[in-house]
């Protein structure tokens, strides 16, 4: 974005070049390969390979001059804070998932446990990413809430659970396509929703509400890391502590809806922004903030998700 990285590059004289990838994997196999570079984009529950394979290096937070400012729910996660103490994401942006649904059309929904086995007037979707969806369920079965400690036997439970649902109408698999499903009353409600579904439906006149479940909401953060092989390493730092800065966080909270990790953003952000997206909500409801990650067997989740949707 030119209006975040232009103010850079006039008051440190560092040109920052680029490059995009699709998504983590590739960047993986780009580092792999040798491509060369001082900051590494990440988001926390998929990062764990780009660390375990050393592409990138622990970052030294005494370098970070707001790591102190940044919400603690933001550093929850093995990829962004491990065991040991190492940092690896200074983490950016972030913003949860929960459940929205049509209040006009079916009585208020509290929780997960409510949306799949309780009393919902209507159909709903779920996501068609089966770690989602499975977690969900999960959770509303009383497991985890961290998606580490939902055993195998407990993903299973949980996909027998979603085979004997009968009020699902389908899966989504987008922003768009669950706008459509529930502006034209398909469904009345769907799981491992963002708030910006509900804002745009609100837009459009549609009574919708965005609700983070009584057993949690999961959180996604994507930050910067830096490059095992960084040549650049002042100018690295230089650059992370940039994006951290509280005026540019509202940049990315003004244009795309995005949660904020620097809690100094409360002191620069209208209220109507604050309340419209929950950029205080990281600091407030850690209790109920969920960080976003991977089973440790993905593989099993992934063919149990085939006696659904296959």
């Amino acid at each position: 974005m030119p209006e975040v990285l232009d103010p850079f590059a006039e008051s440190t004289g560092i040109e920052v070049n680029t490059a995009a990838f699709a998504d983590e994997d590739e960047t993986e196999a780009k580092l792999r390969a040798g491509f060369r570079t001082d900051v590494v984009e990440m988001c926390s529950g998929e990062a764990g390979s780009l660390i375990e394979a050393g592409l990138v290096q622990p970052i030294d937070t005494s370098r970070i001059d707001k790591w102190d400012a940044i919400f603690d729910s933001f550093k929850q996660g093995e990829d962004v804070v491990d065991e040991n103490g190492d940092v690896w994401i200074v983490p950016l942006q972030g913003g949860s998932f929960g459940i929205v649904y049509l209040k006009d059309e079916t009585g208020p929904i509290t929780s997960y446990d409510q949306l799949f086995f309780g009393d919902v007037d209507g159909d709903i979707a779920v996501s068609e990413e089966p770690i989602s969806t499975i977690w969900d369920i999960a959770m509303a079965l009383g497991y985890g809430p961290e998606i580490h400690k939902i055993t195998d036997e407990q993903a299973i439970e949980a996909v027998d659970a979603l085979i004997q649902m009968d009020h699902i109408r389908t899966t989504w698999s987008g922003d768009g396509d669950l706008i459509q499903l529930l502006a034209t009353g398909e469904i009345v409600a769907a799981s491992h929703a963002t708030p910006d579904i509900a804002e745009a439906l609100v837009e459009e006149g549609i009574n919708a509400v965005y609700v983070a479940p009584e057993e949690g909401q999961i959180l996604w953060k994507c930050g910067l890391g830096i490059a095992a092989d960084a040549e650049n390493l002042d100018a690295a730092y230089a650059l992370i502590n940039h994006y951290v800065d509280a005026r540019m966080q509202l940049i990315f909270a003004e244009e795309y809806g995005y949660m904020a990790s620097n809690s100094e953003i409360l002191d620069i952000a209208d209220q109507e922004l604050i309340d419209a997206i929950g950029l205080d909500d990281p600091g407030s409801i850690d209790l109920v903030t969920i960080p976003e990650g991977l089973p440790d067997n993905e593989e099993l989740w992934d063919e149990e998700w085939q006696r659904f949707a296959g």
